[in-house]
């Protein structure tokens, strides 16, 4: 599984995964009023919610790719609380912000998607709030996931050097 792949790359034994209760995730979707991607789900239910080091953001700034690093993914408190701040600060109301990356932009869920099940609805976009850009990123998390599970660590003692 991509996220278990993840959790072994790009974090720390220090700061073990974070438990999603299947209680909450459906208290997220009651409120939201949406089904959230089935690779999600079951990812975030089955591993928990990961904590990257700064390794993974240093490895994609040391070999130049072309990649939005991710910092920190939500609870689905932390979902709804993140959603209602960026919707009002100007971030499109479809979206459903998932993770951050290191700049505090948005990776989202589309909810207009995920409710019309069209056939792109397991994508993620990322929102950038600095220029209020949306952009897809993946067709599905685990391809999302994936993109980091196939950048290489830098060299060095795990925590690279940001330039």
């Amino acid at each position: 599984m991509g996220l278990e792949r993840f959790v072994e790359t790009w974090t720390s034994s220090h700061y073990p995964p974070e438990r999603v209760h299947l209680a909450d995730m459906q208290t997220l979707e009651r409120t939201m009023g949406v089904h959230l991607p089935p690779d999600y789900r079951e990812s975030v239910l089955q591993t928990g919610l990961p904590r990257p080091t700064i390794a993974l953001l240093n490895s994609i700034v040391d070999q130049d790719l072309p990649l939005r690093d991710v910092g920190d993914f939500y609870s689905p408190a932390e979902m709804l609380e993140q959603t209602s701040g960026w919707r009002e600060a100007g971030m499109p109301s479809h979206l459903i912000a998932f993770a951050t990356d290191s700049a505090g932009n948005m990776f989202c869920f589309d909810a207009e998607r995920l409710r019309a099940g069209s056939a792109d609805r397991d994508s993620v976009w990322f929102f950038d709030h600095d220029i209020r850009t949306v952009d897809h990123v993946a067709p599905s998390f685990d391809n999302w996931i994936m993109q980091f599970c196939d950048v290489r660590p830098s060299p060095g003692d795990g925590t690279g050097s940001v330039r």
